[in-house]
């Protein structure tokens, strides 16, 4: 694999380094702050050579490579010169719970390399312990515990720094905020009997080693107050004012207010976690294993980090995730190999034995993008056999002494001081192999010399259309997106109550005619155009969502009702600027009212689109009358 070439296609295809705000990786992804996700080209980017897929979530542009994403991440970095601020000037902010999911991501994803060799280590004195080739009061073995020990105990300090920079504060403080917190004179002052105070306020007593919520909130809020210091410090005595305005007001507010508000929310975690365990421990970990391929799609699976290392944490035990991925892991793994021998693709054949074996250690993206999404029974086996060996492991209450990826390569992490822990476990992964091995041959999938047999039928039936309707075919009114009519947000339209259709979000103030024929109608407000062409297919184009409110403003036309247009005429003007500054969604709906006529529209498959190329196919029963006389 050429790295450097792989890099370079991928930096091309993304919108070149001006579009880049950020770029980091994790185990198997790259994963971009672009300031605009459509000027990626997804499809151009699933063909560069080495890439298995792409996923759009949890507010990143995600590209799948696999085991050598470091490599390609590394020539990334070499060939641009990237912002290291991750602000979004482009208007493309996140929101809502993709905002969360993008900083729960940022934040958790560089800290995972040392949770995961501390746990490790972890998993490994179980074993030695457990086997008695170590004694517990031995030496080794204290130093061995607090090394593993490490990254857990002053884990608020690792999420200082990364919260740091997810929030783009000054590291150095954050991680001295983290120090407060952990301080062993405050540790003292904590064990005593006698109530603390500071200036007349009491400070509530709550212990921050291992915590995850306390220090995120608390880095949160010093993004502000940084922003504060900045403002009000003087700039001949900034470099020594601001820092001390930033520990004094963040110290005392953190230990009085945030902390205990973050401690309180992490208890109701791990008292939530704890029901949950007791109560429906088996149904959570089907749900787990059953849903754990479209939570790495979403991105979602970093939403559960934050309850996995609470229960850890709090017990020293994690049963709620764990399982459940493990038996992911290991239905990716068997139905990766059961496609491996049924396919009579080389290619393919090699990809999903190579990522059956990257599955059932632990590392599933390859298998999840570059197997289970081409072929949709091999997903629905991977689901099916997560369900069942998840509700397995979950009955017995198998849980992971350690945290980390799950597969056959960690399997130590479920050594626990439940001798029968680790056999539910192995038992569990034979289950989840078996079932998802077996539902794949039973389910059986489309082959690719199929697939290929199926899209040039479908090729020779869209020729056939285009050669039959000629004039029933429409070129597109409009420069820009393509959405779903479905998907625009107004019922009158996505309903199809008025027809079908589709709609595009324009890049151009510019309509242009798409059919020869006639304007039957032009709005007095100039926001909406009725056409019919020369062989009567009726259809409205509505410039905008209520945009009959504008009475007109912003929009000049440039031809009248009863006009005679040919194809690529122009008819109105509109200033997208001025109609986004008064708040309304530019999306435009084109409409074939008169769709009852006709058998189907067929809408382009084009995630973009230009004027000269075809939107709309109008399929008759001329076409349809020969397709029925060729079947018989």
């Amino acid at each position: 694999m050429d790295y450097q070439k792989t890099a370079t296609d991928i930096l091309n295809h993304v919108g070149g380094e001006k579009n880049i705000e950020h770029v980091t990786h994790c185990a198997t992804r790259l994963r971009f702050n672009l300031k605009d996700d459509s000027k990626a080209d997804t499809d151009s980017i699933k063909k560069i050579k080495g890439v298995l897929g792409t996923a759009n979530s949890g507010g990143q542009y995600q590209i799948i490579i696999g085991s050598n994403v470091n490599n390609v991440h590394d020539e990334l970095i070499k060939l641009g010169n990237f912002k290291t601020d991750t602000t979004d000037n482009s208007g493309n902010k996140k929101r809502g719970f993709s905002l969360i999911l993008d900083t729960l991501s940022g934040i958790f994803t560089p800290i995972l390399p040392a949770m995961i060799g501390c746990a490790m280590i972890k998993a490994l004195l179980v074993i030695l312990s457990v086997t008695s080739l170590i004694s517990k009061e031995s030496e080794i073995f204290t130093i061995l515990t607090f090394i593993s020990d490490s990254a857990y105990y002053f884990l608020p300090m690792l999420l200082a720094w990364s919260a740091a920079v997810k929030f783009k504060v000054n590291v150095g403080l954050a991680i001295a905020l983290a120090g407060v917190l952990l301080h062993p004179t405050f540790s003292t002052l904590l064990s005593s009997e006698d109530a603390i105070t500071f200036l007349g306020i009491p400070v509530t007593k709550a212990t921050y080693g291992s915590s995850v919520i306390p220090i995120i909130l608390a880095v949160w809020v010093m993004s502000y107050v940084e922003k504060f210091a900045d403002k009000v410090s003087p700039n001949i005595i900034k470099t020594m004012l601001k820092p001390l305005l930033i520990i004094l007001i963040m110290a005392p507010l953190t230990l009085i207010t945030i902390g205990p508000l973050g401690a309180i929310i992490g208890n109701y975690v791990a008292e939530f976690v704890g029901f949950v365990n007791t109560n429906m421990g088996w149904l959570v970990s089907g749900i787990v294993g059953a849903t754990f391929p479209f939570l790495i799609m979403t991105g979602m699976h970093y939403s559960l980090g934050p309850i996995a290392i609470t229960a850890y944490t709090t017990t020293g035990l994690e049963p709620i995730v764990g399982p459940g991925m493990l038996i992911h892991s290991l239905a990716q793994g068997g139905a990766a190999l059961a496609v491996a021998l049924l396919t009579k693709d080389k290619q393919v054949k090699q990809i999903a034995s190579s990522t059956s074996a990257t599955a059932v250690l632990g590392v599933t993206e390859p298998a999840l993008f570059g197997i289970a999404l081409r072929f949709k029974k091999a997903l629905i086996a991977i689901v099916i056999a997560g369900a069942v060996g998840g509700i397995y492991v979950g009955s017995f209450g198998v849980a992971r002494s350690a945290m980390g990826i799950t597969g056959l390569a960690t399997l130590p992490a479920f050594i626990t001081e439940d001798p029968y822990n680790l056999l539910h476990a192995v038992i569990g992964c034979a289950i989840g192999f078996l079932v998802a091995f077996v539902m794949v041959f039973i389910l059986r999938f489309k082959d690719v010399d199929e697939e290929e047999s199926q899209e040039k039928d479908e090729e020779n039936d869209l020729v056939k259309i285009h050669q039959s309707l000629k004039n029933s075919v429409l070129t597109s009114p409009l420069k820009g997106d393509v959405v779903e009519l479905n998907n625009v947000k107004d019922e009158t339209f996505s309903s199809g109550v008025l027809g079908k259709g589709i709609a595009i979000l324009p890049k151009e103030g510019r309509l242009f005619s798409p059919v020869k024929g006639k304007i039957t109608t032009i709005f007095p407000t100039l926001h909406a155009i009725g056409i019919t062409s020369e062989d009567g297919i009726e259809m409205l184009i509505h410039i905008g969502l209520d945009t009959v409110k504008l009475e007109g403003k912003y929009f000049k036309a440039k031809a009248k009702s009863g006009d005679q247009v040919n194809v690529g005429d122009l008819l109105i003007e509109f200033d997208i600027d001025g109609i986004k500054n008064e708040g309304y969604d530019l999306i435009t709906p084109i409409i074939i009212t008169n769709t009852n006529k006709y058998l189907d529209v067929l809408t382009t498959e084009k995630e973009t689109i230009d004027t000269e190329e075809i939107l709309l196919t109008i399929v008759s029963d001329q076409y349809m009358s020969e397709r029925g006389k060729e079947n018989e």
